[in-house]
């Protein structure tokens, strides 16, 4: 069971730090150009530009490729993302799909008016983890089973669950510390 909850801890790790990577890699400029919608209000806002885009989802697969590669000195092949290509697929997948999510949850907030650093509790600390989860589940689905849901493994789906609002709040304050984010949350 100790396994099942460090393999789901391990292997989400790359979504984990794709949007801690596109805070501190990030700036210039904005995905949505400053356009607007319909409504008035922007598609997404200053937060969301290119450059964070690309150095999180980076970041991420960088991450998860060093994870990948360490997996190859321990004995605990449940750590493994799998064999190549495959594992090189869920490696980009998980921060790729972290920063859609978060990106996703940016258009919801605007439309409901929600504004930058403003909360929006749960959708701020989930945005990213369901749609990460979400495109390797559709994309990779046995991988994610295999990892996520099957037997045991359904023990870490369920800590990361529970972990991600205690993570997601620790790395905002370390970002607002950093001036990397205007609010603590």
């Amino acid at each position: 069971m100790t396994i099942a909850v460090l393999q789901g801890i391990w292997l989400i790790f790359p979504a984990y730090v794709a949007g801690p990577g596109a805070v501190l890699l990030g700036g210039g400029r904005p995905i949505d150009g400053g356009r607007t919608h319909k409504d008035g209000r922007r598609y997404l806002g200053d937060g969301k530009t290119w450059r964070g885009l690309v150095g999180g989802v980076s970041f991420g697969f960088i991450i998860g490729l060093l994870q990948d590669f360490a997996n190859q000195f321990s004995e605990w092949p449940e750590m493994s993302f799998g064999s190549y290509p495959y594992n090189v697929l869920v490696i980009f997948l998980l921060p790729f799909g972290a920063l859609m999510g978060d990106m996703i949850g940016s258009y919801i907030k605007r439309r409901k008016g929600i504004e930058r650093g403003q909360k929006a509790p749960v959708l701020d600390q989930y945005d990213f983890l369901i749609f990460a989860a979400l495109l390797v589940a559709v994309l990779q689905w046995s991988w994610f089973f295999e990892h996520y849901l099957d037997g045991f493994a359904i023990l870490g789906l369920i800590t990361i669950v529970v972990l991600t609002p205690v993570l997601h709040r620790i790395t905002n304050i370390i970002g607002h510390r950093m001036g990397k984010k205007e609010v603590p949350w």
